[in-house]
């Protein structure tokens, strides 16, 4: 049995940046994933020869300056860039974001990403440990309100019109935040999908794996370990209050501090046997909403398709209109493969020429609104060629003759996401983004993540306020609470 300060779940960005912050601060760590090598989500590989893309996702969310500077991922070699543009096809017409168009959406997407960093910065004081205020007569004063609490309420869609008078315009911000998820953005609470847009983030220089490397050899520069191959299958507490991972193999891993960077439901409901925690808790995490929504195709094609010059590198709606997400979301819910699924296309090549062969490409689809379990059944490779040609019936209508050019396909549904990554169905976000799952009641109100009501076990990832609005700062929260409980003695 190995004894360590800390033990993280998860090798993707999270854990790996959390192991950094805790290695650095002399504790020892060690990182365990299932998986042959680290990355996670950010995994990027080859689907056909000389073909390379990212599985999961074309770009990351974004990642505070602070904590890239801290890091010290620039140093290291990691290379992000914004998207420069965005355009939607839709029936009026295209309506372009960036390179100078579009002023009215890029100041309130401005707007958006000022309150996600407020967000962010409340996470963060969050980790840190509260002060006791004593005497006989005082009262803790009430926590101030979360920014962006007054989007909790109002509808995407009437927000939108609300603050733009261009419907195009309105609808191509809806497509931003909602690419890859199904949401009716009629229904009153989902204007919090700007606070965590589904498109507009940093794509990286070899593909996002190329930022996993980075992150897993400060890792092990700082001193901590990094173990693949090495799954958890339950987490034991003894009367000290210590955890012990035991793994697959049956190797058990000892730690003061445990850090899950799984989601709430696949670290409560996988890691723990159903008798080791409070039916009330269980009864809780049962209750949390998964919306695992997204799936994804890899087209490797023998040419790129021509696009308007300069729009190569740019994010590509497909048809983003509220109806077409409503009538999307409807289908969902039903279980059934929506007949226009909202798309967002990429030629991500054009964006990082070292992932295709000279003069050839690398297209993806990510389409929105892909349930995880179908009404009649199983996701059989019918379905799967359906959903395909779905997707390129799509692409093809927007960039004509690039369904000649297709040489090979890989498609992505929720369950293979979910068998990849233990994401549950196949939700890359950590739960339904809802009012009452969003800011302090993520992944609900009554402890405040990343601490969790299990003492010593902390909650990393997507499921936390953190872990829905940036990259990388939900494992660095955890890591700064873990070390915050280290010092006043909580954590023997």
């Amino acid at each position: 049995m190995v004894r360590y300060d800390a033990a993280i779940i998860g090798a993707g960005g999270d854990g790996l940046a959390a192991a950094i912050v805790l290695a650095r601060a002399g504790l020892k760590t060690v990182v365990l994933d299932r998986a042959p090598h680290p990355g996670g989500r950010l995994v990027t590989r080859e689907f056909h020869p000389g073909f390379r893309a990212s599985l999961f996702l074309d770009d990351v969310a974004p990642i505070p300056a602070a904590l890239f500077w801290s890091l010290g991922l620039a140093r290291a070699g990691a290379h992000l860039a914004p998207v420069p543009a965005s355009l939607a096809l839709g029936p009026g017409g295209s309506c372009l974001i960036g390179r100078g168009r579009g002023r009215a959406g890029l100041d309130l997407l401005a707007e958006a990403d000022s309150r996600a960093a407020a967000v962010l910065a409340r996470a963060g004081r969050d980790a840190e440990p509260r002060r006791r205020r004593h005497g006989l007569f005082r009262r803790m004063a009430p926590p101030p309100p979360w920014p962006g609490e007054d989007w909790l309420l109002p509808s995407l869609n009437d927000l939108l019109a609300e603050r733009l008078v261009d419907p195009d315009l309105c609808a191509h911000l809806m497509a931003r935040a909602l690419a890859g998820r199904a949401c009716d953005p009629f229904l009153a609470g989902t204007a919090v999908h700007l606070l965590a847009p589904g498109s507009g983030g940093l794509t990286v220089r070899g593909g996002a794996g190329a930022l996993a490397e980075v992150l897993a050899r400060l890792a092990q520069e700082a001193g901590a370990e990094i173990r693949c191959d090495a799954e958890a299958g339950e987490i034991r507490r003894d009367r000290r209050g210590l955890s012990t991972i035991v793994l697959s193999g049956g190797e058990e891993v000892t730690a003061r501090a445990l850090i899950s960077t799984l989601d709430l439901k696949a670290t409560f409901l996988s890691l723990f046997v159903w008798n080791a925690l409070p039916p009330e808790l269980l009864r809780r995490v049962g209750r949390y909403r998964m919306a695992g929504a997204a799936a994804r195709v890899l087209f490797a094609l023998d040419a790129p398709p021509e696009l308007p010059r300069g729009l190569g590198r740019a994010d590509l709606h497909l048809a983003p209109t509220p109806e077409a997400f409503a009538e999307a979301h409807a289908a969902w819910r039903g279980g059934t493969i929506p007949a226009a699924p909202p798309a967002l296309l990429r030629l991500v090549s054009a964006r990082d020429p070292g992932l295709a062969p000279v003069g050839k490409a690398v297209l993806t689809a990510t389409l929105s609104a892909i349930p995880f379990r179908l009404f009649d059944g199983a996701w059989t490779n019918e379905k799967r060629a359906l959903l395909r040609e779905r997707a390129l019936a799509a692409a093809e209508r927007a960039l004509p003759g690039v369904s000649a050019r297709v040489l090979a396909a890989e498609m992505i549904v929720p369950p293979d996401i979910e068998a990849a990554l233990g994401a549950t169905e196949g939700d890359l976000m950590g739960g339904e983004l809802a009012a009452d799952q969003m800011l302090d009641a993520r992944p609900w109100l009554g402890f405040a993540a990343p601490r969790t009501p299990v003492r010593g076990l902390y909650l990393a990832g997507p499921s936390t306020p953190a872990g829905a609005s940036a990259s990388l700062a939900s494992g660095v929260c955890a890591a700064n609470a873990v070390m915050a409980d280290v010092k006043a003695g909580r954590l023997k």
